[in-house]
């Protein structure tokens, strides 16, 4: 058991929702903290289990929109190695990605899916649910995306992860993620400008 095999990734004994990276004002998933809230109220044990981490810089306005909820363990966690940023996504039940509220959404991939992809745990992202983000989570079935807010929907998706944590199944079995890989992104990327340059 201390031998730790590479493949076996050791995980939170808790419920963990990890953020990574800045939560500046338009990124800041109030309906998220608002659905972690309600279910805490309806459920002591989830309450017990979740714990909340938010690695790297928060908004002021973040923080105020947490403030109203003092029922949630949130985790601040500054800025970590990067080296240490993987293992928190390695070792996490849940990977939070939240797009930002702004007009081109649709359009917003942020670089943060490509390692969450390389964590291999379960995406919930809170974003527009026909942009390029939702595309991604469903061609390589790693996660879910829920519209800014559609609350029932982000409740559901979470009690529906958190029931499988608790059954020890909560796993994800994502596909086609070699090609979201930085070195084949760029050279896609360098492709598609050669292409436009032609036209």
């Amino acid at each position: 058991d201390t031998l730790k095999s590479n493949k076996k990734q050791v995980l939170d004994k808790v419920f963990s929702i990890t953020h990574v990276g800045l939560m500046n004002a338009d990124r800041n998933p109030k309906i998220l903290w608002k659905v972690l809230d309600e279910i805490c109220e309806e459920n002591k044990q989830f309450q017990e289990d979740l714990d909340i981490k938010l690695i790297g810089k928060i908004a002021d306005e973040v923080d105020e929109s947490l403030e109203k909820y003092p029922r949630l363990k949130i985790h601040k966690i500054g800025y970590v190695s990067h080296q240490k940023v993987r293992e928190y996504q390695q070792s996490s039940q849940v990977l939070l990605l939240a797009v930002n509220r702004v007009k081109s959404a649709k359009g917003i991939i942020t670089g943060k899916i490509f390692e969450y992809l390389q964590a291999k745990r379960p995406i919930v992202a809170i974003g527009p649910t026909n942009g390029d983000l939702a595309a991604i989570l469903k061609e390589t079935n790693a996660g879910v995306i829920v519209d800014f807010d559609d609350e029932k929907q982000l409740k559901k998706e979470i009690l529906d992860l958190y029931k499988r944590f608790k059954e020890n199944t909560l796993q994800v079995d994502s596909v086609n993620i070699a090609q979201y890989h930085r070195k084949n992104l760029t050279q896609k990327l360098s492709d598609i400008i050669k292409e436009t340059v032609k036209k």
